[in-house]
């Protein structure tokens, strides 16, 4: 992603319950973001997909894996894309995110 056009997202650890919160930073070119789109893919296969808003401090948490039984240890993969104005989409992020145990 070009720098005069960059945003960024925070991926934020996974809780107890398996939720994971994507939070928008903002950036250069926040006022040239048309959708943010923030996609899931838990150890099972499934995904979710969720749009987050364009306004700085704007949050959703997606619905991780929790780590019982055999996924324990196992990670999610959250990828966000940002389609722009102009057309064009960038993939800025793309982490795995494990179940945090109490141990």
């Amino acid at each position: 992603m070009p720098d005069n056009i960059a945003v960024t997202v925070t991926v934020g650890e996974k809780d107890y319950l398996g939720k994971i919160p994507v939070t928008f930073d903002g950036g250069k070119g926040q006022t040239t973001v048309k959708t943010i789109t923030c996609t899931l893919t838990r150890v099972d296969g499934t995904t979710q997909t969720m749009t987050l808003g364009s306004n700085k401090g704007d949050q959703i948490k997606l619905d991780g894996t929790r780590g019982t039984g055999s996924l324990t240890g196992e990670a999610d993969r959250v990828q966000v894309s940002v389609l722009m104005m102009n057309g064009q989409t960038y993939k800025i992020a793309d982490v795995l995110r494990e179940y945090r145990s109490r141990a």
